[in-house]
């Protein structure tokens, strides 16, 4: 049962137009072109006569029904929201493969002993409330009161936005009952990075997801004219946050080195105060992406850090002050999903190869309560989050026979 390469390849191209203009592909959460998506997908959804809903969490659900009204599911899907100055695959290769799967049984009238559930979760990005996965933290019950309350630039609160899209934010808080039926959740992604490209490998098979955390450094000083404060008398912020960001990345190369499995370190966010050329920067502040499969390296790495903050802090006779913002625990992928993963590979002649997640996904939340993996595609020279990302329509189409056999071999389990 082949998918279709052109259905994919039009829901790509209609989904690249609905971003922001003047700078592609951006598709925020909760913003004017994020609704668009969500339309357009709402759109496709009826086209294939799916159950449409919204559940407490604002995940955006179309439901293909099973044939005996079972209270059995499995779920599918991925995210339509991007980051700025995002890509045209990631998250949405999922959300396409899913609806392509979907049109597919649709169209040859295939009947399951199962739901299918298709999931735009929502919110998978980092975005401007300091918090990524939105839609599967609030299933698995990980979004609590001080998360929901939170406020981002422009002071809108996360559960009034979580509201306005349809969720009821007031009935998250715990792990939905869904759970108890769930048989198994898939997801398709492209790989972000070229192990699958430079292998010449068709499909990847996750085996985990490292522990991802974020860690703000605060560094204060004293603002004055740029031109008058002679050198010997500044409080430049900047000057120790500069020597930090080198430091961070000198230690995360050498426990890359050392470690066996997954470890990287980013300051990809600065935020430097009054940030005006004429005046000496009063406060910087440097957030810390840190992802890492051994435990115990982490734990290394930010001890280090920490004390690198003080050692700065008593040599320039500045306060520099370090955070902990988010945590997301390492986790392992079904075992038993990815058996399915295998043999369905196996069964299409399909390449593959296991390997690791660097990044974090919506699978990672749903793994913790439910049998949840996923598969990676390849995509040209690793690129993503970017406006070059790029995937081919055939590898998406692979993918999505990958995920599909899956399925069916568990329609042939229970029939």
């Amino acid at each position: 049962m082949n998918v279709s390469s052109s259905f994919i390849k039009k829901c790509i191209f209609e989904l690249q137009e609905l971003t922001e203009k003047d700078r592609p592909y951006t598709r925020l959460v909760f913003s004017k072109e994020f609704k668009e998506a969500r339309n357009w997908l709402t759109y496709q959804f009826e086209k294939l006569d799916l159950e449409i809903k919204i559940d407490n969490a604002g995940n955006l659900i179309g439901v293909y029904k099973s044939f005996n009204n079972s209270s059995k599911k499995v779920l599918i899907g991925s995210h339509l929201d991007t980051v700025p100055f995002g890509g045209r695959f990631d998250g949405i290769a999922g959300v396409v493969s899913s609806l392509a799967i979907l049109k597919n049984f649709k169209d040859k009238n295939v009947k399951l002993p199962f739901d299918i559930q298709l999931y735009d979760y929502l919110g998978e990005e980092l975005n401007d409330w300091g918090m990524s996965c939105i839609g599967t933290r609030g299933m698995t019950g990980f979004l609590d009161n001080e998360i929901l309350n939170r406020k981002d630039s422009s002071g809108r609160v996360l559960k009034d936005e979580i509201n306005k899209i349809g969720g009821r934010s007031e009935s998250i808080g715990k792990k939905f009952d869904l759970f108890e039926d769930v048989i198994a959740c898939f997801e398709l992604h492209i790989e972000q990075g070229i192990r699958l490209q430079n292998g010449r490998v068709e499909i990847g098979i996750v085996k985990s997801m490292p522990n991802i955390s974020r860690h703000r450094i605060s560094v204060f000083g004293q603002a004055s004219h740029s031109g008058t404060t002679l050198m010997n008398d500044r409080k430049d912020a900047i000057l120790p946050a500069a020597n930090l960001v080198l430091y961070i990345n000198k230690l995360a190369k050498e426990y890359s080195k050392k470690d066996n499995r997954h470890f990287v370190a980013t300051v990809g966010k600065l935020d430097i105060s009054p940030n005006s050329a004429t005046i000496i920067p009063s406060l910087v502040e440097l957030l810390i992406d840190l992802r890492v499969v051994n435990k115990g390296s982490r734990s290394e790495f930010l001890k280090n850090i920490k004390n690198e903050v003080a050692r700065l802090g008593d040599l320039y006779k500045q306060k520099i002050k370090f955070k902990d913002v988010v945590f997301s625990p390492y986790v392992e992928m079904s075992h038993d999903v990815n058996a399915m993963l295998e043999n369905s590979a196996k069964k299409q002649n399909f390449s593959f190869m296991f390997l690791d997640s660097g990044a974090g996904h919506d699978t990672a939340h749903l793994s913790r309560v439910s049998p949840a993996s996923m598969i990676f595609i390849p995509c040209k020279d690793g690129l993503s989050h970017c406006p070059e990302e790029y995937a081919k329509i055939e590898d998406i189409k692979k993918g999505s026979e990958v995920i599909q056999q899956s399925i069916l071999s568990i329609k042939s389990k229970m029939t």
